[in-house]
């Protein structure tokens, strides 16, 4: 199961950032855009979540999932559900 503190670091990480310098803002419903992350950002945190948590996002998904909760729920949707909503 993917967390909001696994998604926070891995987001910090492709946006060049220090993830030991997070703050402990609740992020979950701030759009990407606000935080100041963008599409290539998004793109990259799919690559990474992919490849270290086996979580599979189609980039077409990705750039619809406009916040931190809306990819937790995409992530953490079971099997053969439908994913959660592109907020």
């Amino acid at each position: 199961m993917l967390t909001l503190e696994d998604l926070r670091r891995i987001l910090a990480e492709c946006a060049g950032e220090d993830p030991q310098e997070l703050s402990d803002e609740d992020i979950s419903d701030r759009p990407f855009e606000e935080l100041g992350y963008d599409s290539l950002v998004l793109l990259e945190t799919s690559a990474q979540l992919k490849h270290r948590h086996g979580i599979d996002i189609p980039e077409d998904v990705v750039r619809e999932l406009k916040t931190a909760r809306a990819i937790l729920e995409y992530a953490n949707a079971p099997a053969g559900s439908s994913a959660g909503s592109a907020d």
